[in-house]
């Protein structure tokens, strides 16, 4: 039961997302119920009697939490460079025009990005570093599906911004900063060191977005 989750409930979860994001026109509000609904909620019922070990931030150690704050802040500026590098081969006015079409405006940006920072990470690092990997045991699967799934995944939100090479470039980053984020958690079998990765990367994706907002 728990590997065929781990193995089918991600691409059906994925699935149904791309297709609210791409071909549902709903706002960013209705995605984000939706993704909890998936991420959270259900594997919240479906696994309670495992009691999520993965949860236990107490077991993190110091040398764990000081790699992750290291990685962060060099994931962090790197987004930015790539960002920086590449901007002419991204189509800015459409990301702009599909943010402000999803209801991602300069007004609500800030309580948004405050969700994405704390609420989202915490979400996607519970479903794709904790309850996958947790799933799928000891096996060598649990490193790289979840961290592909975590990759396609993200295919939803960039697919209508960049040319192929890059939507490519962009998933490969993806899955092997999944792939680090996992192997940066495996000391301490909690998933606090990749939460705090993840929202230093998210930082960085939301100084971006603040270009793109306020001043591009």
């Amino acid at each position: 039961m728990q590997k065929w989750f781990g193995a089918v409930f991600p691409i059906l979860s994925i699935l149904l997302l791309l297709w609210i994001e791409q071909s549902v026109g709903v706002s960013y509000g209705v995605k984000t119920v939706a993704k909890v609904i998936l991420f959270l909620a259900i594997p919240l019922l479906l696994f309670r009697a495992t009691k999520f070990p993965f949860l236990r931030f107490q077991n993190a150690d110091r040398k764990s939490l000081r790699l992750a704050f290291i990685l962060g802040i060099s994931i962090m500026v790197l987004i930015i460079g790539v960002f920086l590098l590449l901007q002419k081969h991204i189509d800015i006015a459409s990301l702009r025009d599909d943010l402000l079409q999803s209801g991602i405006t300069p007004t609500v940006f800030p309580f948004i990005a405050l969700y994405i920072l704390i609420g989202n990470s915490v979400i996607e690092e519970f479903f794709f570093r904790g309850l996958l990997p947790n799933l799928f045991g000891q096996s060598k699967t649990r490193f790289i599906l979840p961290s592909f799934f975590f990759a396609i995944y993200h295919i939803a939100i960039f697919l209508p911004w960049f040319t192929l090479p890059i939507l490519m470039l962009a998933v490969g980053g993806l899955w092997a900063g999944g792939l680090i984020f996992q192997l940066v958690n495996e000391k301490c079998r909690t998933i606090l060191p990749s939460w705090i990765i993840h929202m230093f990367a998210d930082v960085g994706i939301l100084l971006i977005g603040v270009y793109i907002l306020y001043f591009y």
